[in-house]
């Protein structure tokens, strides 16, 4: 079974963009070098100061894996100074997807 791993960002006024952009840099680097994220999709409202994003990984392990890599502490550190609290982050078994 595939599994989300969903990373919630509240980001302060005037940075949502640049956080959208790191956050969107490291969504693709991470996804050229582990081979367990399948996909991942970044989603964003401005007006509400959120960015999340969401990687499905082929096992639950890889997904819960990703907080002890090298890529994420960096990307962490890059944030920390746009966003109003800690991130939010929660691992989540795959139900069902579709797709065209």
């Amino acid at each position: 079974m595939s599994h989300v791993a969903e990373f919630t960002l509240n980001v302060k006024p005037g940075h949502y963009q640049d956080v959208v952009d790191l956050y969107s840099q490291f969504a693709h680097d991470y996804l050229a070098i582990d081979p367990h994220l399948v996909s991942v999709h970044i989603v964003g409202d401005p007006a509400a100061g959120i960015v999340r994003g969401i990687g499905v990984f082929d096992t639950e392990e890889a997904a819960a894996e990703v907080n002890s890599d090298i890529i994420f502490a960096t990307f962490n550190d890059a944030i920390a100074p746009l966003i109003s609290v800690p991130p939010s982050r929660v691992v989540l078994d795959l139900l069902h997807a579709w797709s065209r």
